[in-house]
């Protein structure tokens, strides 16, 4: 648990380091890019961004912690970008083409990632590819 509380408080340092970079208009990495562009769009997350209260436990049952949300925003991002899978990249088309917002299908594909992630991580099972993209054919 030490490790988990440790690796949560290193993450959350980085991506307050993003935003503070971003705010000073200072160059990003291509992958800071897409987490900073990820949190400008989440208005609703600023002052957790803004935070420096690396330890805070977010209460899974009542609050979303924005920096598991971001980084599930950011996978998404990641494999529209390497159109890898193909899947995501078509599913993300196919969600926009039918309405959804830019955030809305990623959020809606971000979703399907927690659920493979939630099955590694509570049932120790890997990570099923072929599970993932059946899942995506089936948003709407």
């Amino acid at each position: 648990m030490e490790n988990i509380n440790q690796l949560n408080a290193f993450t959350r340092e980085q991506y307050h380091d993003i935003w503070v970079r971003i705010n000073a208009g200072s160059l990003l990495d291509e992958e800071e890019q897409v987490i900073g562009e990820l949190m400008k769009q989440h208005k609703e997350f600023y002052k957790d961004w803004d935070s420096t209260d690396f330890d805070y436990e977010y209460d899974i049952d009542t609050e979303v912690n924005p920096f598991m949300h971001i980084s599930l925003d950011s996978i998404v991002v990641n494999q529209i970008n390497s159109n890898n899978p193909k899947q995501t990249r078509f599913t993300y088309n196919k969600l926009r083409a039918r309405g959804d917002s830019h955030l809305e299908a990623i959020h809606k594909i971000a979703s399907v990632i927690a659920e493979n992630i939630w099955d590694v991580m509570k049932y120790g099972k890997e990570f099923n590819e072929k599970k993932y993209i059946q899942k995506l054919k089936h948003l709407r």
